[in-house]
């Protein structure tokens, strides 16, 4: 069976302590989640200069959903809680909608709430049970462009939790900001972001943890290490491209293991080929782009 857990890399400047160099560098992790707001202390404690929340559990926060993060002295762009179509994917982070006026009356209340951004779940998720299947959840292309356009009407750009080509490249035709995951990433989907300028935040260590953390069978275990490695040369493809990146851990906060998974989100850039300079680069400077910093 092949193995898709990969070390981490040295990646930091030896003289310095892993946490002084990455604030010192404005080092970015620009997917994570919320669950408490002290949560952003391990982020504090990484060393991590800003981060961008991808979904909070629905009702924390209150009204300002925003007030209670940023009281946490981290630097933060916030999407406050995702949208999901209702009856898929997303309610751990995010709350039902169904048709265009929900979708409108909900980026409004999202905008109300101090929302920096807004989060939709554009697919499922990569299935760690039916392999080569991504689960239940996403909008038309349609629907898609009603997002869009209604962040926009409020100032706001989105951020799409995307799975498959087909999620993908609607996405990205709607003129979302960034593909958050893109599992099943295809050249014809980075050829669109590219020619979009959209963002690709690949949280190639959240799969790994997921499937690490699951029941997985055999046979699933051994697809997924596939789509791993098929995950890195697109990575690399995007790399050589052109699109724009920036690194994402997709971890929930609290985390004990927070620093370790950014450190191995790093190493993942690497082992898909990427230089290592160019590594830090997209760390800090993707990142800071990304979230408009």
């Amino acid at each position: 069976m092949n193995h898709i857990v990969v070390p981490p890399q040295k990646v930091y400047n030896p003289t310095m302590s892993m946490e002084q160099t990455k604030r010192s560098a404005g080092f970015v992790d620009a997917h994570v989640h919320l669950d408490r707001p002290e949560g952003l202390d391990d982020v504090l404690t990484a060393g991590i200069a800003a981060v961008r929340i991808a979904g909070t559990r629905p009702g924390y926060g209150g009204g300002g959903c925003t007030d209670n993060e940023r009281s946490r002295g981290v630097e933060i762009v916030s999407s406050c809680w995702a949208l999901y179509k209702k009856g898929g994917y997303g309610s751990r982070f995010g709350v039902p909608v169904e048709t265009a006026g929900e979708i409108r009356d909900e980026i409004l209340r999202l905008k109300q709430a101090g929302a920096d951004i807004i989060k939709i779940m554009a697919s499922g998720l990569v299935s760690l049970k039916d392999p080569g299947t991504i689960t239940p959840g996403g909008f038309s292309a349609d629907e898609l462009m009603v997002i869009v356009q209604e962040a926009a009407r409020l100032g706001l750009a989105v951020m799409a939790h995307a799975n498959g080509e087909t999620a993908i490249v609607a996405a990205v035709r709607a003129g979302v900001r960034s593909i958050e995951h893109g599992f099943f990433m295809t050249e014809r989907a980075l050829a669109k972001m590219v020619e979009k300028n959209v963002f690709w935040v690949p949280t190639v260590g959240a799969l790994i943890r997921a499937t690490e953390n699951s029941r997985a069978t055999a046979p699933v275990k051994e697809f997924i290490a596939g789509l791993v490695r098929q995950h890195h040369q697109l990575l690399r493809k995007a790399y050589e491209s052109g699109v724009p990146l920036a690194v994402g851990t997709d971890c929930v906060l609290p985390a004990p293991r927070y620093l370790s998974a950014y450190e191995s989100e790093l190493s993942y850039f690497e082992l898909a080929g990427i230089p290592h300079d160019d590594v830090i680069r997209i760390a800090r400077e993707g990142g800071a782009a990304l979230l408009g910093i």
